[in-house]
Parts: structure tokens; C-alpha cells; sequence
């Protein structure tokens, strides 16, 4: 009987080794003589007979199962090749190791000995299969990522030209209102001018007719020509003319200084790449947005070093320094303090601006996010979540970097560093597209 059963195990797809309590080997079948390497003799150690099989883990196992009289699996993936069987098919047209799974199962007290059976399983087709499987899986995933990875570049672009064709819009109305306002505010202050000059000669010629009348005998005409200029009020008119004159021509001047930051703002002359001054840049934003921050901003602190020019593209610039200090006035609830720092840094040729608030700051948990797009702390309608994204890519098109630290309650810098001569020659929607 002993021998049919023996014939059942040989005949078997499976693995069978039987060895006592101390690992000593007691049976093997076909199946493991066949597929494994070296030959096996019977009474020897199991671990001399397998060395590959790893002792300290194996041991505790046999102890568990003889202890608690169970069974305890091992599957391939986590010991892939428990013992050194080759595979019984070719599976790339030379054999290799077969994929295990393993079972120890208790079988009893035999002859003084407590007896352990170790059931090997070919799980080779099934682990091919499923590390094909997760293989493909793992391609998916990596060209699901890089798809949003495209998808989220194709709305950053479509946004930066959306918001390109804006600030062009916004250029030529800016530039066209500057046009259309300085043209007859021109005339305005050369006619106000004028009309100082005339107004001094006037109140010379009258005081040249009073000296005259002066000298006359006829002390009537004197009295009354006192009494006129009083009740004209004369004296106050020469007094505060002069000075009504003068604040109207420095309105004047005002307004064209406006118009003036308008243009060099939007700078639809300057829409390729040219050497700029930044700190024109920075006073004809401030000039723009003064109406802007006004409100919560009561000190503008510009501590300017002395920097050369940069290539670069001024108008945009100008849109990543108005989005800045928008934002700070924005996080400034009252008596607000901007402080603009600007420095040239001779060893690596880049110049920095450092635009900083003491305004509520931003929290750390979000620090990292402020650069995405459509990514806004703004009530809805109040914000796009463009503006720091925008910056951001307008800043790496210009071969540049845009550091921020914040800290709650005390409030937050902007660090943008931008090489002098940056390694450009295309248009920034170029560059963006």
C-alpha cells in the first residue's frame, strides 16, 4: 500500500518533501528529484540538501506548524523561488526557475518523530502572468500620468495665451486711451501755460495803471478805484491765481505722467526681446496700481540697487510685478508696508527683485500649491488663480526663478531671480506653447 501511495505522489504535478522535527529528510517525490538542481539523498539535512533554502525562516515555520499542528502558506510573491526547481516548460525558449507556491502542512507522530510535509506548487504561468500584468498596469499608470502631466501643460498654455491675447487687448487700450488723453491734455497744459504767462502780464499792466493813478491830484478817482479793487477782491485774486495756475499745471503734468506709465506698461513697442530697466518697469507698475493698494498700503519702501540692464521681454515683467504686489495689497487688511528690494549680483550675472508685505501670510500647508494653476484662497469671483501661474511661467521663460517664504501672520516675500543675458531668442508664447 505503501507503495501505491508513493506512485500517487511520484505521478503528481506537486512537490512533496517529508522530514522530522530536526529537518532531516525523509521522502522526496519525482517532482522535486526531476526539477532540481543537484541530487537529493534521503537522511541528510534538509538545508545541506536544499542551501538555498533560507534556515532561520524555515525553522520558526516548522516550529509554528508542529506547535500549533497547522498548515502555513508562502506565496511567490513573496518568496519567489523557495527552492532552486527549474521550470517544467520553457518560457522564453530556455528553462528558469520555477515560481512557487508553498505549503507546510503538520502530519503527525510517527515512530517517535513528528513528521512535516512541504507541498511545493508551479505557480510559474501564474506569476508570468500576473507580472505581465502588473507591468501593464504600471505602463498605464505611467502614461495616465504623463497624459494629465500633457493635459495639465495644454491648460497651462491655453491660459498663458488667453491671458497673452488679454494683456495685448489691455496694451492697446491702455496705449490707445494714453494716446487719446495725452493729445489733448498737450494743448491743455501749453494753453494753462499760455494763460500764466498773459495773467502776469495783466497784473503787471494793473499795478503799472494804479502807480499811474497814484500820482494824480484828483483823490476821488483814488478812492473810488480802491474801492472797486476791494470789492473785487484784487489782492486775494493776485495772491491765489498764481497758485491755482500752478496746481492746475501740475494736475496736468499728472495726468500725462499717467498716460506716460501706461504706455511704458503695456510697451506695445516692446513685444520682442530687448534690453530693459527694470526699475522703470517697477516705478510705472507702482504708478498703475497706485489706486490699486492705496487703500491698505501706507508705506512703499523702494530700496534700489544699482542694476544694469536686462534682456527680456518689459511688458511681461511688468504683469509679474503687478500680480505681486496686487496680491500684497490684497493680504494686507490695514496700514499696510511693501518693501521693493532690488540687487545685482556680479558673480553670477543676475539681478534680484525681492518684493516683500507684512500682511497675513500664507499657511505652509498650501505654500506649495500657490504656483498651480486655477489654484486660488480667493471667494468665488474674486480670483482666476492664474496670476501666480502666469508669473511663475513667465519667469522661467525668462530663464529666471520665483522663490516665496511666508510666514503667518508677519507676512511674505517674493524672491524672482532673472539672468542679465538669459539663453533666449524666442517670443514668451513661443516659449510657453
Amino acid at each position: 500500500m505503501n507503495r501505491v501511495y508513493k506512485e500517487i505522489l511520484n505521478q503528481l504535478n506537486l512537490g512533496v518533501i517529508v522530514f522530522d522535527e530536526h529537518c532531516q529528510l525523509l521522502y522526496v517525490n519525482h517532482f522535486i528529484r526531476d526539477n532540481h538542481k543537484q541530487t537529493v539523498g534521503l537522511g541528510q539535512s534538509l538545508f545541506t540538501q536544499f542551501p538555498e533554502l533560507p534556515e532561520a525562516w524555515f525553522r520558526k515555520r516548522v516550529e509554528s506548524v508542529i506547535m500549533f499542528h497547522n498548515t502555513s502558506f508562502t506565496q511567490w510573491q513573496y518568496r519567489p523561488h523557495l527552492l532552486n526547481l527549474m521550470e517544467t516548460r520553457p518560457i522564453t525558449g530556455t528553462h528558469e526557475l520555477m515560481y512557487q507556491n508553498a505549503s507546510l502542512i503538520y502530519l503527525g507522530h510517527y515512530d517517535a518523530r513528528e513528521l512535516i510535509c512541504l507541498v511545493i506548487q508551479d505557480a510559474t504561468q501564474t506569476a508570468l502572468t500576473q507580472m505581465k500584468l502588473a507591468k501593464t498596469l504600471n505602463k498605464l499608470n505611467q502614461e495616465h500620468k504623463q497624459l494629465h502631466t500633457l493635459n495639465q501643460q495644454l491648460k497651462e498654455a491655453q491660459s498663458q495665451l488667453v491671458q497673452n491675447e488679454k494683456m495685448a487687448a489691455v496694451g492697446q487700450l491702455a496705449a490707445g486711451v494714453a494716446h487719446e488723453i495725452n493729445n489733448p491734455m498737450s494743448f491743455i497744459k501749453s494753453n494753462i501755460e499760455c494763460l500764466q504767462h498773459y495773467t502776469q502780464r495783466l497784473v503787471e499792466m494793473g499795478h503799472y495803471l494804479e502807480s499811474l493813478l497814484q500820482k494824480q491830484e484828483d483823490q476821488q478817482i483814488i478812492v473810488s478805484l480802491m474801492r472797486q479793487k476791494e470789492a473785487l477782491d484784487i489782492e486775494q485774486i493776485e495772491e491765489e491765481l498764481p497758485e491755482l495756475i500752478n496746481e492746475t499745471l501740475d494736475g496736468a503734468k499728472r495726468i500725462q505722467d499717467i498716460t506716460g506709465s501706461l504706455r511704458d506698461f503695456s510697451r506695445l513697442d516692446s513685444s520682442e526681446w530687448q534690453l530693459a530697466d527694470i526699475h522703470e518697469g517697477l516705478e510705472s507698475t507702482l504708478k498703475i496700481v497706485n489706486h490699486e493698494i492705496k487703500y491698505t498700503v501706507n508705506e512703499i519702501v523702494k530700496d534700489f540697487g544699482k542694476l544694469p540692464k536686462i534682456y527680456c521681454l518689459p511688458s511681461q515683467l511688468n504683469q509679474v510685478f503687478l500680480n505681486l504686489l496686487v496680491n500684497a495689497s490684497h493680504a494686507i487688511d490695514k496700514d499696510g508696508k511693501i518693501i521693493i528690494e532690488t540687487r545685482f549680483l556680479e558673480d553670477s550675472n543676475q539681478i534680484t527683485i525681492r518684493i516683500t508685505d507684512n500682511g497675513a501670510g500664507i499657511p505652509k500647508t498650501i505654500l506649495s500649491k500657490i504656483f498651480d494653476p486655477f489654484f486660488t484662497t480667493k471667494e468665488i469671483g474674486t480670483g482666476t488663480g492664474l496670476g501666480l501661474s502666469i508669473s511663475y511661467g513667465i519667469i522661467q521663460a525668462h530663464q529666471g526663478s520665483i522663490e516665496v517664504n511666508s510666514t503667518i501672520d508677519q507676512g511674505t516675500s517674493f524672491l524672482i531671480t532673472l539672468p542679465i543675458n538669459p539663453p533666449i531668442s524666442t517670443s514668451l508664447s513661443d516659449q510657453s506653447l
